[in-house]
């Protein structure tokens, strides 16, 4: 059976191996907190194969993986990529990925509605058409593209589109020879359908006591094995599934860059020239629908509909409304309100009341955790749930007085260095005796404002650390 090695085993020091059929085919879970190697592994297996010749697609939320694209023979999506799917057909790019071409979906360069579009017709076509060699679609951050109901997402309320089509995968890709690997920081925030199709998981470390639970129940681990994966090593992960001879810890390696049917055998095979695939995919098709066409039909139904108004029949136009919300306008850099910053709301009693309780229930966190091993685990369980939640709360309340923080800081800054290129551009005027006096009664006065915002910039980045 053809196999690829994803590290290291931390007890015998031997290669770890990965089945391909049970991962190219599989449900594959890869779950970590920030900095502890979720995209390194994904990347780690996506070379693997790729080197191996094994077809995969990146659908790529936050434009991290385009560079494999350096290394490997594969597409880049993107509008600045090899091939941009709004003026081409998503259902084709399905059609040439499973005969065997690989590619990279950089969705960090589309608007989110074209984004979910995009995708949406790449799942539907792969589920509908199936891989006979098997087809690995890999998801890096599935919280963005699936996302628990009421969890945040970068496409926002058009994640319901992805969310849909990504649950559908999982559960009726296998037979079609479609897999799928995903991964997340946030188990808790991920759909609940999806996690718990996942049968193969690579479990890096996980610290949040929701994240534990979303993995002890979903995933199916138990609470002997999360808390030993909340002490886990950057780089180590726990591995365990169909697609592994035995459950192990791993030190993931370096990077260059089925029921109700029989599950495909998947197997390598060459690809069709690149620059053909990219010739076929900008073709217009006569009956595919692209996003961009789709769009222009919704247009015209949409005008269709409307009224026709005779000329004896003219309606008044309507007034526009008033928005009964006002956005806070930033403050002029010339203005007399710069010289209001830092606003004094930002150290009223209130804030420092916050930052005092939110400071507080960091250093709760971290004597619990320090006092783990004396606990009782339901309680120590129960105790981090709670300050977690306090904290979270806390950190909300805070965040409008981060924001107006910031915001002085950047004003100030740039109240600063518009004072420098005024003197600047003033110095190097050639007047008049008399003119040049007053230019440097000027340079003299700017040089003062410059002092003063400097001493009002430090007070605003004090006070931004302190919120923090």
């Amino acid at each position: 059976m053809d196999t690829i090695v994803l590290g290291t085993d931390v007890e015998s020091g031997d290669d770890f191996l990965l089945k391909i059929p049970d991962l190219v085919t599989g449900r594959t879970a890869v779950i970590a907190k920030t900095g502890y190697g979720k995209s390194w592994t994904i990347r780690r297996i996506v070379e693997q194969l790729l080197e191996k010749g094994y077809p995969v697609g990146v659908i790529d939320p936050e434009g991290e993986h385009s560079s494999l694209a350096e290394v490997f023979d594969l597409l880049v999506i993107a509008p600045d990529g090899d091939v941009d799917l709004t003026k081409a057909s998503p259902k084709r790019l399905a059609q040439v990925a499973v005969k065997g071409v690989s590619f990279v979906l950089d969705l960090s360069k589309y608007d989110p509605e074209v984004a979910s579009d995009l995708v949406a017709s790449i799942l539907e076509e792969l589920v509908k058409i199936g891989s006979e060699g098997g087809f690995l679609v890999v998801v890096d951050e599935a919280k963005e593209l699936a996302p628990e109901r009421g969890a945040g997402s970068t496409l926002g309320k058009h994640a319901s589109l992805t969310v849909t089509w990504l649950n559908t995968l999982a559960t009726r890709g296998r037979k079609k020879g479609i897999g799928l690997l995903f991964s997340t920081q946030r188990p808790q925030l991920v759909s609940k359908t999806l996690l718990s199709q996942a049968e193969n998981k690579i479990v890096l470390r996980v610290e949040y006591s929701r994240d534990i639970s979303a993995i002890v129940e979903y995933l199916g681990l138990s609470r002997e094995m999360a808390r030993k994966i909340s002490k886990l090593e950057r780089g180590v992960a726990y591995v365990e599934g169909p697609f592994a001879e035995r459950p192990a810890f791993v030190k993931i390696g370096g990077v260059r860059s089925a029921h109700l049917g029989s599950t495909p055998s998947p197997k390598p095979r060459p690809p069709p020239s690149l620059k053909e695939v990219v010739r076929f995919l900008s073709v217009r098709p006569e009956v595919d629908i692209t996003v961009e066409s789709k769009r222009k039909e919704l247009k015209e139904e949409k005008s269709l509909r409307k009224v026709k108004v005779s000329k004896k029949e003219k309606v008044p136009p309507k007034r526009p409304q008033k928005r009964i919300v006002r956005a806070r306008k930033r403050v002029a850099i010339r203005s007399s309100e710069v010289w209001s910053l830092p606003p004094a709301r930002l150290n009223s009693k209130i804030v420092r009341d916050l930052v005092a309780k939110r400071d507080e229930m960091r250093e709760l966190l971290k004597t619990l955790e320090s006092r783990e091993d004396a606990m009782d685990e339901a309680v120590y369980d129960l105790l981090r749930e709670e300050y977690e939640k306090e904290l979270s709360r806390l950190e909300e309340d805070l965040e409008p007085y981060r924001r107006d923080a910031l915001e002085a800081v950047l004003v100030l800054e740039a109240a600063i260095e518009d004072r420098r290129n005024l003197i600047e551009t003033l110095s190097s005027k050639k007047t008049n005796p008399l003119r040049k006096l007053l230019v440097r009664w000027r340079i003299w006065r700017l040089r003062s404002e410059i002092k003063s915002l400097e001493k009002k910039l430090k007070k605003a980045r004090e006070i931004q650390r302190k919120l923090e």
